[in-house]
């Protein structure tokens, strides 16, 4: 059963992060759109940018089948307590994904028409924020608080059968063992956004002939390139404290007291520093499709081995 959790779970935040970080490249790529001269330049990037909206809200979309397929295999009687006790905030969350979606859909439809000038930028810039952030702070939060619960909290409250006070959910949610695992994740999910960028790109980049177009792909998948280069660092950096942050019953698991999950943590830790190579090699050469296959696929293992410690310990 842990591996279907793994598994559903894995593919899960692929797709959110993939879904909710998207949009904040496109802002970037407009960004950067605005300070180019070339209006083929432009319309490349302002074609791509559209194509990443519409991907984005396709993968919410099947991010969130997934996020209720791995309720499912997680269904318990104690699961189904701890979820009573946050049932307010998981309504507010049903509001907030449709806002969400509601915003990255009026974005992708309302761009079809032009670049559009600065203002409209500033616009969409906003929008773009508040509904990325509804995504990736209340449903993450929501789900380490549901899962952090004391487990004499939840006797206690479900005999009473009142819901978690505020007071004591921003208690657990702000706690630093929470704040970490949170931004741990919000990294990762960023990270593989970015990974999906270089992809789409390059495969823009292989389907255009010489040109404005062509060089424009090939100058995004350098740039989503730099940024993933930049969250792994950054990734590094917060997993430390992740792993200082974390309970003692945790982290003695990932020391050794449970071998498949510190085996595969040691072979995350171990692909993270060869993904260092791989996307300064990305960066700093002609970009290759083989190199960027080994990266990604490089990526992708090291994702999984990294969920898979992560349910295990």
């Amino acid at each position: 059963m842990q591996l279907v959790e793994v598994f559903i779970l894995a593919i899960h935040l692929i797709l959110v992060g993939i879904g909710a970080c998207l949009p904040l490249a496109v802002v970037l790529l407009n960004r950067k759109m605005l300070r180019i001269d070339n209006s083929r330049h432009c319309g490349a990037i302002w074609k791509f940018s559209r194509g990443l909206m519409k991907v984005s809200i396709q993968a919410v979309t099947l991010g969130s089948i997934f996020g209720l397929l791995l309720a499912g295999v997680l269904w318990s009687e104690d699961f189904h307590n701890r979820c009573h006790l946050v049932m307010t905030k998981m309504k507010w969350a049903g509001v907030e994904w449709l806002f969400s979606m509601l915003v990255f859909g009026g974005i992708y439809f309302q761009w079809a028409k032009s670049p559009g000038a600065h203002r409209a930028f500033w616009i969409r810039s906003v929008l773009i924020f508040l509904a990325a952030f509804n995504l990736l702070y209340h449903f993450p939060s929501l789900f380490l608080v549901i899962t952090a619960i004391p487990a004499d909290v939840v006797d206690a409250l479900t005999r009473s059968a009142i819901e978690l006070s505020r007071d004591t959910y921003y208690e657990i949610m702000f706690s630093s063992t929470m704040i970490s695992r949170w931004l741990h994740a919000t990294l990762a999910m960023l990270a593989t956004s970015m990974v999906f960028v270089a992809v789409a790109s390059i495969r823009r980049a292989n389907q255009e002939d010489e040109g404005p177009a062509r060089d424009s792909a090939i100058s995004i998948c350098r740039w989503a390139a730099r940024n993933v280069l930049l969250i792994l660092f950054l990734q590094f950096a917060f997993g430390i404290w992740t792993v200082v942050a974390m309970d003692p019953s945790r982290m003695e698991n990932l020391m050794g007291a449970n071998m498949a999950a510190t085996g595969l943590f040691a072979i995350s830790i171990i692909l993270l520093f060869v993904q260092l190579q791989q996307w300064t090699g990305l960066i700093s050469e002609r970009v290759r499709r083989d190199h960027l296959v080994r990266a990604v696929a490089t990526y992708l293992t090291m994702f999984m081995c990294m969920v898979a410690a992560s349910v295990l310990s």
